[in-house]
């Protein structure tokens, strides 16, 4: 059993990855897509049943960090690590031996806006599985000792984030300062202060029935539908308050080679679906990886605009867009020498206010994105991911066939509308680093 934070799906992108390990299965994306909303909990249930010899099910619960106070910021945090714990009906080791035993894997996943705790096993192993998958996802009981045991591991876990997972947290607080500007990791300061009262008044306002969602790849949905009929979940409707952009500029400077630095502007939600796909198509089109050709050189827009100011060799770039359900962010990290770090800001700034694209980068960027999808719907936990996704914030969901057919209904001007949008937009950013040349954000407008 292993808890980790969340891959995000094609829309939302610029989350924190860890994976458990998982034998590789090959799965058909060809299944039809099916949804229910019980009357019984008001859990959405969405399934494709693909006869895929490994089942997945997960339950998923719209409360992350973005649902946290301000003291109560680490919540979201502790109750990823808390998966698995001791529950009302198992104990650690029972729900560790048993789920070994057979064969299966169970993660707990998280970010800003959900919970998800997912099991994968063999189908015929499934329903002695499901207990287990029901105790961790709606039983859990918070015993003190247990809390405190597992104190070395936040620690751990706060001491190797990555920096370039840093600047996202630290750009989501310049952008938001609270709600979606609360990060995916507990401050230092909550370590030891977040006791079993804070998990379990937490566990009990956000989860809820009309806040989950049970889906589940290989599996008919009579059979989920009937798992969700018996989860223990509150009656309750409390939505998280709505998150104001505010922009700012957060910096931390620390003995370093690099200089990290990450701007952006206040893209749009997953409530606005034709905008959504619009900004998803302007991040292909900008640039958001490098060289699709081993040994080969990234000739993005975004690339070539920076090339001009620093060697392609001082620095990395990439374009990022993430959406939530009512507000996103629409930007570009950067990683550089810290000699060029502000010139390659100066320029990449410059190009976040003044987007040249042409319609033939715009036809590249919606065939990246196609390509995305697709690729996507071929990976079982990909697959799975936006299968939840899709059913709790938007109470739908696509066939990826479907969706495709949604990007090609992308124009050329719609793309351009958005990115008039962005060149219009009060700017945040943050930098890590050696920052000696890095330039503040009002010095960009």
């Amino acid at each position: 059993m292993a808890c980790s934070a969340v891959r995000s799906p094609v829309l939302r992108s610029p989350t924190v990855r860890h994976y458990a390990a998982a034998a590789a299965t090959q799965c058909s994306s060809a299944a039809v897509p099916e949804l229910q909303v019980l009357s019984s909990n008001k859990v959405t249930v969405a399934t494709i049943n693909n006869n895929n010899p490994i089942a997945q099910v997960s339950v998923i619960f719209r409360a992350g960090s973005r649902n946290e106070t301000y003291e109560t910021q680490g919540v979201a945090h502790h109750l990823r690590i808390c998966a698995g714990l001791s529950t009302c009906r198992s104990s650690v080791f029972g729900i560790t031996r048993n789920i070994q035993q057979l064969g299966g894997n169970l993660t707990a996943t998280t970010d800003r806006e959900s919970i998800a705790y997912t099991l994968q096993i063999t189908r015929d192993k499934l329903n002695n599985a499901l207990t287990f998958l029901e105790d961790v996802a709606t039983q859990q009981v918070f015993k003190p000792w247990e809390l405190s045991d597992q104190l070395p591991r936040l620690r751990y876990e706060l001491s190797t984030v990555p920096e370039t997972t840093r600047i996202m947290e630290l750009l989501h607080k310049a952008a938001y300062r609270t709600g979606l500007g609360y990060s995916l990791y507990s401050p230092k300061r909550q370590l030891g202060r977040i006791n079993t009262e804070t998990l379990q008044h937490f566990v009990n306002t956000w989860f809820t029935g009309s806040n989950c969602a049970v889906v589940a790849t290989g599996v008919p949905l009579s059979s989920v539908a009937e798992f969700a009929t018996s989860l223990k979940v509150a009656s309750s409707d409390k939505a998280p308050e709505a998150s104001k952009y505010h922009g700012g500029d957060l910096r931390k400077e620390r003995t370093s080679e690099l200089a990290t630095v990450a701007v952006a502007v206040e893209g749009t939600g997953l409530n606005k679906e034709k905008d959504v796909l619009a900004y998803a198509v302007l991040q292909r089109t900008v640039g958001s990886d490098g060289p699709r050709v081993k040994w080969g050189s990234s000739t993005s827009p975004l690339q070539r605009q920076v090339s001009s100011a620093a060697s392609a060799d001082q620095f990395a770039i990439s374009a990022f867009n993430a959406s939530y359900s009512d507000s996103g962010l629409f930007g570009f990290i950067m990683c550089s020498m810290p000699s060029v770090a502000g010139s390659v800001t100066k320029a990449a700034a410059s190009y976040l206010k003044s987007p040249k694209i042409s319609d033939a980068d715009i036809a590249r960027g919606k065939a990246i994105l196609k390509a995305e999808i697709l690729y996507a719907a071929d990976d079982c936990a990909m697959l799975l991911e936006n299968l939840g996704q899709q059913a709790l914030f938007k109470g739908r969901v696509y066939k990826p066939a479907d969706l495709v057919a949604e990007v090609d209904k992308i124009s050329v001007s719609d793309v351009k509308s958005v990115a008039g949008k962005v060149s219009s937009g009060k700017l945040s950013m943050a930098a890590i680093g050696d920052l000696s040349t890095v330039p503040h954000v009002d010095q960009l407008n």
